[in-house]
C-alpha cells in the first residue's frame, strides 16, 4: 500500500479503497450465489444484491456484513420500498444467508 502524500484527501483515498472491495469477487461467484439461494430459501435476488451478498459471506469481519445490509437496504430504497421495510428486508436477508453458510462450514 502506498504511503498518501501529505495534501491527499483520506475520505477520497478510503471511498476508491470501499469502491475497489466488489471488484475483489470473482465473478463466477455472484450466479454461484444466485442459484444457491433460489434453491435454498425461495428467494431470488438480482446481481446487484447477490454481490454485495458474496462480499458479507466471504469475508470475515463483521463491518462487511454491516456495509452489505446498508447497501442493500440503499437499493431497495431506489427501488421504492419505504425505509423501515428496506432496513428490516436487508438485515434479514444478509442474516438469513450468513447465519446458514456459517453452520455448514
Amino acid at each position: 500500500m502506498a504511503i498518501p502524500k501529505k495534501n491527499s484527501d483520506y475520505n477520497k483515498i478510503i471511498a476508491e479503497r470501499r469502491r475497489n472491495s466488489l471488484c475483489d469477487i470473482p465473478p463466477v461467484l455472484v450466479p454461484v450465489w444466485q442459484l444457491k439461494i433460489r434453491e435454498r430459501f425461495g428467494i431470488n435476488v438480482d446481481k446487484e444484491i447477490a454481490q454485495y451478498i458474496v462480499l458479507a459471506a466471504h469475508e470475515r469481519g463483521t463491518w462487511k456484513k454491516q456495509r452489505a445490509i446498508k447497501k442493500i437496504e440503499k437499493l431497495f430504497m431506489q427501488r421504492g420500498i419505504d425505509e423501515d421495510s428496506s432496513a428490516k428486508m436487508a438485515k434479514d436477508v444478509i442474516n438469513l444467508i450468513i447465519s446458514n453458510n456459517t453452520v455448514e462450514q
